[in-house]
């Protein structure tokens, strides 16, 4: 009986530890190459939609023009916050933001602003989307205009800008090296109130509310637009929504895990559960950037209009070439 205990506690010894070891394998050859692998598809993207979007259908549409900033800003973001982590782990080149003050405070909240601005520009693109759907009598279609854009997009800014402020007020560099938060706690609830929850939030409430709309739209008389050629509008609202499904369930995994990771004395975990939450942490992190990958993807997928403009502006500058 004490030989079956001792082999059953050797066996599980030899297997948590294997595991771990796969574990630290994954992380270290696979995972570091994620940052990678997210910015040549981020930056193949931003390409894209940069072309697709200057298209002269599509260049003057406001949907299109809140995207289109939205993929300037992802593309920022994966160049300063998700790329330089893949030198750091490959050859170990890291920018020392944390050797002072300064540096340490604006590190953070570029950390925070640069994401949550790009879903912000996704949370414009739905608003706007709404507000061609309402009646034509109301005043909310007005942010529909060329005009609007400029506020529209300095709201997002600004708002953005607000909801990060936490991060460097709360963030200081301890000891002359080291950036930590000076109340872990309420950073960590702040991060998750502000920039975990509210943004899916919004951008949900605006998709029921416009879904709300168009299901009104198709029992209205005479609705020529809908009638006659093909629907633009609605050619968008289904990319936007089929963007903020996505959005969601990233961002959402993400906090999911970055809130258990939080509330959770995770030392007082077991070796092998600790390098098991480490690992789904790290991955969970590393997914988060796909939000700043997606766009471009999902909408050649979704939207016969932006295919049809990506591939004409293909042809003619293959035309052009030629010529």
């Amino acid at each position: 009986m004490i030989d079956n205990n001792t082999t059953t506690t050797v066996n599980f010894i030899q297997t948590s530890k294997s595991l771990s070891d796969d574990l630290a394998f994954v992380s270290q050859n696979i995972l570091i190459y994620l940052p990678l692998i997210f910015f040549i598809f981020g930056f193949i993207g931003f390409i894209g939609n940069v072309f697709t979007y200057f298209q002269p259908q599509l260049r003057s549409n406001t949907c299109c023009i809140y995207s289109l900033c939205g993929s300037f800003i992802d593309i920022i973001n994966l160049s300063i916050n998700s790329f330089p982590t893949y030198f750091l782990a490959k050859y170990g080149i890291y920018i020392p933001w944390y050797l002072s003050l300064t540096p340490c405070k604006l590190n953070t909240f570029i950390l925070v602003f640069f994401p949550h601005l790009s879903i912000n520009f996704l949370c414009m693109a739905i608003i706007d989307r709404f507000a061609i759907t309402c009646d034509y009598t109301s005043s909310i279609r007005r942010i529909t205009q060329l005009r609007m854009v400029p506020w529209m997009i300095g709201l997002a800014v600004l708002t953005s800008c607000l909801f990060s402020l936490y991060a460097p007020i709360n963030y200081d560099a301890l000891f002359g090296f080291l950036c930590i938060s000076t109340q872990p706690m309420l950073t960590s609830i702040s991060y998750i109130i502000l920039i975990g929850l509210v943004s899916p939030i919004i951008m949900i409430i605006f998709v029921l509310l416009t879904y709300r709309n168009v299901r009104r739209s198709r029992g209205r008389v005479g609705d020529v637009v809908q009638k006659n050629r093909p629907n633009l509008r609605n050619q968008f609202i289904v990319t936007i929504f089929a963007q903020i499904l996505v959005t969601s369930f990233i961002t959402l995994q993400w906090i999911i895990m970055y809130t258990y990771f939080t509330f959770t004395p995770i030392a007082t975990e077991d070796p092998v559960d600790l390098s098991i939450i480490i690992f789904v942490f790290g991955l969970s992190n590393n997914l988060y950037y796909l939000n700043n990958v997606k766009a471009f993807y999902i909408s050649i997928l979704t939207s016969r209009v932006v295919r049809k403009e990506f591939v004409s502006g293909l042809n003619n500058l293959y035309r052009r070439y030629i010529r």
